[in-house]
């Protein structure tokens, strides 16, 4: 088991605090397998109590034995060759699981009863699910507007009201622009959503909901700069938001229409 399916796993059991720490060590694994507990706990602005307490929640005895799990797992990666058709398949039974987990209803309630939808991806892939949420949600008579780029992004933000829904759909959630935007949204009681692979998740801490999926890099370069991203369990995640919506909110809506 990977280290990303032991928090897919427990996910319901972490805290944010949890998760921000867990973000870190999964960004740097190969350095956190040297750390002291004390060492990361300085790293991560926690304690030492607070990382053992984490690791119990993970079902390791101690951040002892979470390392050693850590550096196990690195050498195992290293020495064997991946298998990317399989790992498409368990990154697609994660997501499920982590939908599963994820109490949707308030997030289903939210689009119903905001005045206006505004979804931003930001990029290529990101963009590409924010249109196909758009697309799907058309059908429910409910119209969302796509936000092209951060520029516009920031004029609309002077216009958002508590009464509408920003969804935010990004693969790093570092982008320091947009996580200062979500602080400005916050700060106004803005509705906001995030969508965020389990492992990029600094922007679903600033974030009133969050959901969350599960991909895996595939390794086609040497080359330490290249980073190629897919998408799949990305599209399966806001088209279960969609059915999740249509089953318990527009069929239900229209049943009770006369």
């Amino acid at each position: 088991m990977r280290f990303e399916e032991v928090i897919n796993t427990n996910i319901e059991r972490l805290t944010q605090t949890d998760i921000s720490i867990l973000h870190f060590i999964i960004e740097n694994k190969q350095k956190c397998i040297a750390l002291k507990a004390s060492e990361l706990a300085e790293l991560t602005y926690s304690s030492t109590a607070g990382l053992t307490r984490l690791s119990k929640r993970l079902g390791f005895s101690g951040f002892s034995e979470l390392r050693f799990f850590l550096a196990q797992e690195l050498s195992e990666t290293k020495h064997a060759k991946q298998n990317y058709s399989k790992l498409l398949t368990n990154d697609i039974q994660q997501t499920l699981k982590l939908i599963a987990q994820t109490d949707l209803y308030p997030i289903a309630q939210s689009i119903s009863s905001a005045h206006r939808i505004y979804v931003f991806g930001t990029d290529w892939g990101e963009q590409r699910a924010a249109e196909t949420l758009a697309r799907n949600f058309l059908g429910c008579n409910q119209p969302f507007s796509i936000i092209p780029s951060i520029t516009e992004l920031n004029w609309t933000v002077q216009f958002m009201t508590e009464n509408d829904l920003l969804i935010l759909i990004s693969f790093s959630g570092e982008d320091v622009e947009l996580n200062h935007i979500s602080n400005q949204l916050k700060l106004k009681s803005i509705p906001t959503l995030s969508i965020t692979p389990l492992t990029k998740n600094s922007l679903s801490t600033k974030t009133t909901y969050n959901l969350y999926y599960q991909t895996t890099k595939i390794e086609l370069s040497d080359n330490p700069n290249l980073e190629y991203n897919y998408f799949a369990a990305l599209e399966l995640t806001v088209d279960a938001l969609f059915r999740y919506y249509v089953d318990n909110i527009y069929s239900k809506n229209n049943l009770e229409t006369p």
